[in-house]
């Protein structure tokens, strides 16, 4: 009994000088993360060696928690599930090496800088996923758009103790079909591409398609064909279905036949093409901080529009762009007023050097079409009264506006938007461009396939709309604008990897070169 009995006080003296240790220990790490913290805050230098760009983020990370590690004990299957996610950081475009991966992935001793470079590692992932890897490029930021709006730090904070990193990392990307195409696809490259053994197959013309082994592997590995070498399955149908897929996904007349202008797609290397897929992932995350309200979205390589509300999409259209000597710039602002049969005014370059020489050509031009002249004192001129003889690109002095009407340029409608550009998107009298795959067509106003739907959609009052199209075949018509008490913003953007209106991707025509691939 006696030795029971002092077996016992020996279990509680060591429990106790084991609680006291932990304890100590426990405020010891405290107190020397927080002298880590504090020199990462305010030595650039070390902040530099452990190659932590954005010590804030850290620094802010640990002073919420009160300076607790979260790393070191080794128990975590949230690090565990980021390593996992981080080894295979190339599926969302990502380069791992930006992410301490060679550091983390390697066994080292419980140190407190393994416990701030995971910690950095984690939110920089983070944030590039959500926010893209560049800032906005718009040519006109006229809504002050910033691409911040999701912070990966309380993301992190939130869920570092029991969330899944795969659950974060779903919410915090875009999610729209066109990204999660893109990325799908890209995934699907990287099993390929990634390999040392890849090579790029090189299609040429073959008698047949069957025969056309290397086209066979180009669009296996695109994922058009579910095999290489089963003979059983693969017929001449399905390579012909299989080569219309690889059509459609750019956006060439899918008719299966292997001529100059699909062989020339095929000839872009695979990893050229995953380089495009990941700067479009890029520019995807770039918008993703696009509000739930009501937002229109013109995609210009696409020659798109959608309107969102709520973060559902309502309605779908082609559009017309600009040329690329024309181009459509690419910006954000807010449609602030409707104008039904709206003038076209006539911008100064255009009139002087593409309607000027018509005019002296054919007599009759501008009268025949509805333009009218406007003097220096804003007086309107009849055409006829002018000696064309003495008018020329150097000496134009008029102004030049097509009357209201089925004939103007813009339709029955426009939609104004501030911007430093003569820009709007507006209807057009040339309804059988919409039919064309290649809509580059204007000198940059965005011309709409279903405007009066569109302005249905804005007003929320179909027989306003309705009443004035119904006006359209009256004689010295007028315009009468509407200006909106809810202004809808709208974005112009430029996205080569988008989907149509199946849901499948295409990768549009760079047709502003902006695709700068290495």
């Amino acid at each position: 009994m006696k030795s029971q009995f002092y077996l016992q006080k020996l279990l509680t003296l060591c429990l106790i000088i084991g609680v006291t240790w932990s304890n100590t220990s426990i405020a010891q790490t405290q107190e020397d993360l927080k002298s880590f913290i504090q020199k990462l805050h305010s030595d650039q230098a070390y902040a530099k060696e452990l190659q932590i760009e954005n010590p804030a983020d850290v620094v802010a990370f640990y002073q919420n928690l009160a300076y607790k590690t979260i790393w070191l004990e080794g128990t975590s299957d949230y690090k565990k599930e980021y390593l996992d996610v981080l080894e295979h950081a190339s599926d969302y475009g990502l380069n791992r090496t930006k992410y301490h991966y060679s550091y983390l992935s390697t066994k080292h001793l419980p140190t407190l800088e393994y416990e701030l470079i995971m910690t950095h590692s984690i939110m920089e992932f983070y944030k590039d996923i959500a926010n893209g890897i560049t800032s906005v490029d718009w040519s006109y930021n006229g809504l002050g758009y910033n691409n911040h709006c999701l912070n990966p730090t309380a993301m992190l904070l939130n869920t570092y103790a029991k969330g899944s990193v795969k659950d974060v990392i779903s919410f915090l990307q875009p999610q729209s079909l066109g990204y999660q195409a893109t990325q799908n696809l890209l995934t699907r490259l990287n099993t390929f591409v990634e390999n040392e053994s890849f090579q790029e197959p090189l299609v040429s013309q073959a008698a047949t398609l069957l025969e056309n082994k290397e086209l066979i592997k180009k669009l296996y590995f695109l994922g058009f064909l579910p095999t290489i070498t089963d003979a059983s399955i693969l017929k001449e149908g399905m390579i012909t279905n299989a080569l219309k897929g690889f059509q459609s996904l750019y956006n060439i007349v899918p008719d299966g036949i292997l001529g100059p202008i699909t062989l020339s797609k095929l000839a872009i290397p695979l990893v050229k093409l995953r380089a495009q897929l990941i700067l479009n992932l890029n520019r995807w995350r770039v918008i993703n901080c696009l509000d739930n309200q009501r937002y229109i979205q013109i995609n210009i390589p696409s020659a798109t529009l959608a309107l969102y509300d709520r973060d559902s999409l309502v309605m779908r259209m082609k559009t017309i762009v600009g040329k690329p000597i024309t181009p459509t710039p690419t910006l954000c602002s807010e449609i602030n007023k409707i104008t039904f049969f709206p003038y076209y005014e006539v911008p100064k370059n255009v009139a002087i050097n593409e309607l000027l020489p018509v005019q002296q050509k054919e007599p009759s031009f501008f009268e025949n079409n509805g333009y009218q002249l406007i003097d220096e004192k804003g007086f309107v001129l009849e055409a006829n009264s002018i000696d064309w003889s003495t008018v020329s690109k150097d000496y134009f002095p008029y102004n030049v506006r097509q009357v209201a009407g089925c004939d103007n340029s813009l339709g029955l409608l426009k939609f104004d938007f501030e911007s430093p550009y003569a820009l709007y998107l507006h209807d057009t009298n040339r309804k059988d461009l919409f039919s064309k795959n290649k809509r580059y067509l204007s000198n940059a106003c965005i011309r709409l396939e279903k405007p009066y739907e569109l302005a249905t959609m804005i007003f929320q009052d179909r027989n306003l709309v309705d009443e004035f199209v119904k006006k359209r075949f009256e004689p010295h018509l007028s315009p009468t604008s509407f200006g909106l008490e809810n202004p809808v913003k709208v974005f112009i953007t430029y996205i080569t990897a988008d989907v149509d209106d199946f849901g499948s991707l295409v990768i549009y025509e760079d047709i502003y070169k902006k695709d700068i691939l290495k």
